[in-house]
């Protein structure tokens, strides 16, 4: 790799550290575009899941058993039920259909909070967590972009910012592991590629340890708010880019 795709590799582990630890993976959308600067879409996909992987066993042991059980309860099956159906959802609708049902979805839970009082209740129950871990399954799967489904199920439980996240890096592990067979089988990992990903873990290690103190020293109405901002910033960025295609 030349230094401006090593930078944008560096810059996608920073993203994604921080973002897992403070914002539960919202920040982390922008590592798919920064590394689309320097890397072919197919590859681009492929390099960031060894990324996410890495961010997640970090994010995981600085919450370890904090997450809330019964948010993963109604989340984890139908995410991974996603993750297997995601191939057969592109026989239907268009990653670009998919993109933009998601993108518009959280642009308006997002905008709903700053100028309404929205109803986090239509969100919060077993079946909406039931559908939006189904979303977010196809969506990482696809996209690498299942926080905003995950973020309108865990903002609308009002969980405290610490469970919040624990619960998000519990989701999120499970999902990139088992998303590992399917690129591999469609030949999509580069094994020097995963090497080059593994010389980044000191990086990874201080991003992490950068959005804990972040996600710590936040006062929680600011956290809070600064999720919306971000699941808005991410509905505008993705539907955004559903338009473009």
């Amino acid at each position: 790799m030349d230094l401006w795709q090593w930078l944008t590799l560096a810059g996608a582990v920073m993203l994604s550290g921080i973002s897992k630890t403070s914002f539960a993976g919202s920040l982390g959308l922008l590592a798919m575009p920064l590394l689309l600067l320097a890397f072919p879409a197919d590859r681009a996909l492929a390099l960031l899941l060894p990324v996410l992987i890495l961010c997640d066993a970090f994010t995981l042991q600085s919450s370890w058993n904090k997450w809330d059980l019964t948010a993963l309860r109604f989340l984890l099956l139908p995410a991974i039920i996603g993750i297997v159906a995601a191939s057969f959802v592109l026989l239907l609708v268009t990653i670009q259909q998919l993109q933009l049902f998601i993108g518009i979805g959280a642009t308006l839970f997002a905008l709903r909070y700053f100028y309404g009082n929205a109803d986090l209740r239509l969100f919060a129950g077993a079946k909406a967590g039931i559908s939006l871990g189904f979303i977010s399954g196809v969506s990482s799967t696809l996209l690498h972009a299942g926080g905003p489904p995950l973020s309108l199920h865990l903002l609308a439980r009002q969980l405290p910012p610490v469970s919040y996240i624990a619960t998000s890096a519990v989701f999120f592990a499970v999902l990139n592991l088992l998303k590992v067979p399917a690129y591999w089988l469609t030949g999509q990992f580069d094994p020097a590629d995963i090497l080059r990903v593994l010389y980044c873990t000191p990086l990874a290690f201080i991003a992490v340890q950068a959005g804990v103190w972040v996600q710590r020293n936040l006062p929680q109405q600011y956290f809070i708010r600064l999720l919306y901002l971000l699941l808005l910033l991410s509905g505008l960025a993705i539907t955004a880019g559903a338009l473009k295609s």
